[in-house]
């Protein structure tokens, strides 16, 4: 796709292979699909936009490593308007490196 976005066609195929792995809950559609993709482009694009500043830790192990009390301050204050990062304070995130090779 271009820039991490697809066709609808490409969805409904999505839909289609995971069918075989679902162990619970409704059958996933192409819509699904379409939504969780959305969802993942945005957790990575919060984490590239963290990473592009100056003087900020990523790794996908340890996250932003927040440590100390005034890295705990900056951070505080960086979350408050990003929540998507903060569930990443002392943990990476596990779908970075396949969502980067993605877009």
């Amino acid at each position: 796709g271009d820039a991490g976005n697809f066709k609808d066609a490409t969805y409904n195929g999505a839909a289609e292979a995971i069918a075989e792995y679902l162990e619970h809950g409704p059958a996933k559609s192409g819509a699904m699909c379409k939504t969780k993709w959305a969802s993942l482009k945005q957790t990575f694009n919060a984490i590239q936009k963290y990473r592009q500043q100056s003087g900020v830790h990523w790794d996908n192990i340890r996250g932003a490593n927040v440590e100390g009390e005034a890295s705990t301050s900056v951070w505080n204050e960086y979350v408050s308007k990003k929540v998507l990062m903060r569930p990443f304070r002392a943990s990476g995130w596990r779908h970075y490196e396949q969502m980067d090779g993605i877009i």
